[in-house]
């Protein structure tokens, strides 16, 4: 796979070591920090048509799949941009493989929002199935759920395999649906039950790190309970059978900067305050613990299969 980082934020400056093993693998560093500030949380349509048309300057052809490092998980959105690449080459429909502890589903601004693009990638063309793994957040509870895109449900779009359910029970119930927790699994039958699952021979793979348990990352959400080794485990697991067309890896911790038109910035304050954990300017240790994660995935993903 072509590792290629995607700048928008400041969390790459703390990760000199990644920079370097992308630089050495043949990879490409595309700056978009100017763009950074109104992508963030949210976006407008035109912001996230010039970060697509840069992107089609600076990687012209794909060539091979590539595997994309974008900083915090308030680029999440961009993620569509990345999976069209990889459709369009892909020989067959795609299943789309979600790490995240949010199913990132709501309706506001749909796909322009770090929390909305499911929606929009669950529809694109090409793609048969969206598979979130490892939402521990009250966002699938009865009461949240309702602010989320519920009829990916309904068209059979979409199926989710949470950590563990807001309630506490084994068993995650939507729209007449029900899929059970992997903590009331286990790690090793969900994998079984993940593999038998995805209905593509080809899968595009995403992943925020606030699916990982704040051991294993610092990120700028709440965090949930997969081990990175579970993560790792399950992608290896998915490419013995299947073809990984594409991935990329947000999740990283950077200071929040927030931009846009007509005071988007100020609006994109007061929802960080509401939604994300309030921390110290900067957490200790977040770019040597985060560039130890990416700097595996790397290494996993260009010893999948080509």
């Amino acid at each position: 796979m072509r590792p290629v980082i995607l700048q928008l934020d400041d969390a790459f400056e703390r990760q000199p070591a990644l920079e370097r093993d992308v630089l050495a693998r043949g990879g490409r560093v595309l700056a978009a920090r100017d763009l950074g500030p109104a992508l963030r949380l949210w976006s407008r349509a035109d912001t996230l048509a010039e970060l697509k048309r840069r992107i089609g300057a600076c990687l012209p052809s794909r060539g091979e799949a590539e595997v994309v490092f974008a900083g915090s998980g308030d680029f999440h959105h961009v993620t569509p941009l990345f999976l069209e690449r990889a459709v369009a080459e892909a020989d067959g429909p795609v299943t789309l493989l979600h790490f995240d502890n949010h199913p990132d589903w709501v309706r506001h601004a749909p796909g322009r929002h770090c929390g909305s693009w499911v929606g929009r990638a669950a529809r694109l063309e090409g793609v048969a199935r969206v598979i979130t793994v490892g939402v521990c957040s009250p966002d699938i509870g009865r009461v949240r759920s309702r602010e989320g895109d519920l009829a990916l449900i309904a068209e059979d779009r979409l199926d989710l395999f949470a950590w563990e359910a807001p309630d506490g029970g084994d068993e995650v119930v939507l729209e007449g649906r029900a899929w059970p927790t992997i903590s009331a699994m286990g790690e090793g039958p969900f994998l079984d039950c993940l593999e038998a699952t995805i209905p593509t021979g080809a899968v595009y793979v995403t992943i925020d790190k606030d699916v990982l348990r704040p051991a294993d990352a610092v990120t700028n959400w709440d965090q949930g309970r997969a081990s990175l080794d579970f993560v790792m485990a399950a992608i290896t697991r998915v490419a013995q059978a299947r073809r990984i067309v594409g991935a990329d890896v947000v999740g990283d911790w950077s200071k929040p900067v927030y931009g846009g038109r007509a005071g988007a910035g100020w609006l994109k304050r007061g929802e960080a305050l509401l939604d994300q954990p309030w921390r110290t300017p900067e957490p200790i240790d977040a770019g040597r613990v985060n560039e130890a994660v990416n700097l595996r995935l790397l290494s996993l993903f260009e010893g999948l299969p080509s």
